[in-house]
């Protein structure tokens, strides 16, 4: 590309021509567009598309330097190095900014007024950070002129904040006041408002303000029923209010001791992490906490709605809820009391000692009770949620384990014994673990007593069953006190009923046809005598009386063909005497006959 020329005289140019061949239309200008006046020492360069400069306009010497990005430039002077000049660029290159520089002839260029890209201002300020922003003093001239307000009011005279301030005004930094007045009644004693010598501020203090530290103590201004309030706080803090719907935090104590701290959840910090005595009140959280701890309490470890106090107790889980020594409530609505208890399963409870509560709905009471497994080395349920056995698991007591779905054990050393779905009770008389009362299948009740066992079945316990201590029989009510509506039985009757009365051998369908029984069915015994609740059972008792009035019957029986018998006996042994005492007469006829016949 050629240059292009303008050529003519001093006064002014006449000639136009091309060095170079014709430009196209809309072709842009890279190089230099030189108008030089003839026989002139200086030139002016027009520079449209160097990263260098912009437009410059020169009545000197070139620059060593030329500023980087300087749009429009302005030189003068005839200093080696450095004419008086102006700058008006964006501050660096591309930096959307409007930047004017001037310096007079010999010094390097001085920033004096800039607007940023985002709007802001500076006058002698490179990085203003305000609509406007002032390095110096600000001078206003002319009548009617000053500062004015949001809300209306002018400033025209700094002198004038002797008098008194309109509308909302901030003070800032410090500020010294010789004389004070509110409502036109001076303020005395600034320094200290509640000095002895200033009677009337320190009443009115002393009256309203509270003081952490009063030398006795404070009497508020109240009401007839309590409900005025002592200490009225609220935060400010943005976070809080508009249209998120988000209550500012409040805290209240009233005339009558009531007292309200509210807050928001999910906003803000837990009020503190790391060990140490406290009392606090999470409201990003809505957690409660008081006690001791080490890092129990540490945002991590603390749950949503949740509480916990004592010492080192851990509420971590969702409306989790710990209490005492070193406890942990670890999932959604888990509840724990006492020292040394884990509630691993969603809203477990446990209470005491040394428990664990290891599945969903769990409850251990006692000492060393626990529900639910596994249990690992360290004591602890396994945090393996797809691990974990012992649904609604209950255990209660002294070294008791219920560890699989739906299993209650209850008493001192009692297990399920990894049978699931049992009932299991132990009496105090076991040691130690060796003695421990076991479950032997599934779905089994289970008890131990070594004092006996006594069932009552009427509210003045007179009726019932006894299965005395070491024994294997049961003892149940039959004592004629207890009894009423006496009808005698003819045995002889019922034992022509039980004679007629089919027996079998049988098993019970849910038993299985490896385990046999004897006797009659239900149906045909109630038919017969009528005895008992219905025609599905047989009372023992009754089936036992039954075949006791058979026996009588059979007794009776006996007796009087004994009775017979002896008759029977009785007349064989006259009709044996009577053929003795035959054969001796017949001896002695014959005797006769023999000597009458000599």
């Amino acid at each position: 590309m050629k240059k292009f020329v303008l050529k003519g005289t001093a006064a002014a140019l006449v000639t136009l021509a091309l060095a170079g061949p014709s430009l196209a239309q809309d072709t842009p200008i890279t190089g230099n567009l030189v108008m030089t006046p003839v026989g002139a020492l200086v030139r002016s360069d027009i520079k449209l598309t160097n990263n260098s400069g912009g437009f410059r306009i020169i009545a000197a010497p070139d620059l060593n330097a030329i500023h980087e990005g300087a749009a429009i430039q302005f030189f003068g002077s005839n200093h080696a190095t450095r004419p008086g000049y102006f700058f008006l660029d964006s501050g660096s290159h591309n930096n959307a900014a409007i930047v004017m520089r001037t310096a007079p002839t010999g010094v390097a260029a001085i920033e004096r007024f800039r607007i940023t890209a985002t709007g802001d201002i500076g006058i002698g300020v490179e990085v203003p950070t305000q609509k406007l922003d002032v390095a110096g003093s600000i001078k206003l001239t002319g009548a009617g002129t000053g500062i004015r307000f949001n809300d209306g009011t002018v400033l025209t005279s700094a002198g004038s904040l002797g008098g008194s301030l309109g509308g909302n005004n901030n003070w800032t930094g410090t500020n010294t006041f010789s004389n004070l007045s509110a409502g036109g009644n001076r303020v005395t004693s600034i320094g200290n408002p509640v000095a002895a010598t200033d009677a009337v501020n320190k009443a009115y203090a002393d009256a309203n303000f509270i003081k952490f530290v009063p030398g006795a103590e404070q009497l508020s201004v109240g009401d007839a029923n309590g409900t005025a309030p002592m200490i009225n706080l609220r935060g400010g803090s943005t976070c809080c209010s508009g249209p998120g719907g988000h209550t500012p935090a409040w805290f209240k104590v009233f005339q009558n001791g009531s007292f309200v701290a509210t807050g928001n959840l999910g906003i803000g910090v837990s009020p503190m992490q790391g060990k140490g005595y406290r009392t606090s009140w999470d409201s990003y959280k809505g957690a409660f906490r008081s006690g001791y701890a080490d890092n129990e309490w540490d945002d991590a470890t603390v749950g949503f709605f949740s509480w916990a106090g004592g010492s080192n107790s851990t509420a971590e889980g969702l409306y989790a809820l710990a209490f005492g020594d070193t406890n942990q409530a670890r999932s959604t609505s888990s509840i724990v009391f006492g020292s040394g208890n884990e509630v691993k399963g969603a809203a477990g409870f446990s209470a005491g000692a040394g428990n664990r509560v290891c599945d969903t709905y769990g409850v251990a009471f006692g000492n060393k009770a626990l529900s639910g497994s596994p249990i690992l080395a360290d004591g602890k349920c396994d945090p393996d949620t797809f691990n974990i056995r012992g649904l609604a698991a209950v255990a209660i007591g002294y070294n008791v384990t219920a560890s699989q779905d739906h299993t209650t054990a209850m008493g001192k050393f009692a297990s399920n014994n990894g049978f699931s779905g049992t009932f299991i009770w132990s009496d105090g008389s076991a040691t130690q673990s060796a003695d421990t009362f076991r479950n032997t299948a599934n779905n089994e009740f289970a008890a131990r007593a070594t004092g006996g066992f006594r069932f009552r079945t009427n509210l003045g316990g007179t009726t019932g069953c006894n299965l005395p201590a070491g024994s294997g029989v049961f003892n149940c009510t039959s004592s004629r006190t207890t009894k009423q509506n006496f009808v005698g039985v003819d045995g002889a009757d019922i034992l022509a009923k039980v004679r007629t009365m089919a027996l079998s051998t049988w098993n019970y369908t849910s038993e299985g046809p490896g385990v046999r029984h004897i006797g009659p069915m239900a149906e045909d015994f109630y038919a017969a005598f009528g005895l008992g609740t219905g025609s599905t059972s047989i009372g023992v008792q009754d089936l036992a009386s039954v075949s006791l009035a058979a026996v009588q019957a059979l007794e009776t029986r006996t007796a009087e063909l004994q009775r017979k018998t002896a008759e029977i006996d009785a007349l064989r042994s006259e009709v044996s005497a009577l053929r003795a005492a035959n054969a001796a007469l017949d001896q002695r006829l014959s005797a006769i006959e023999a000597g009458l016949a000599k």
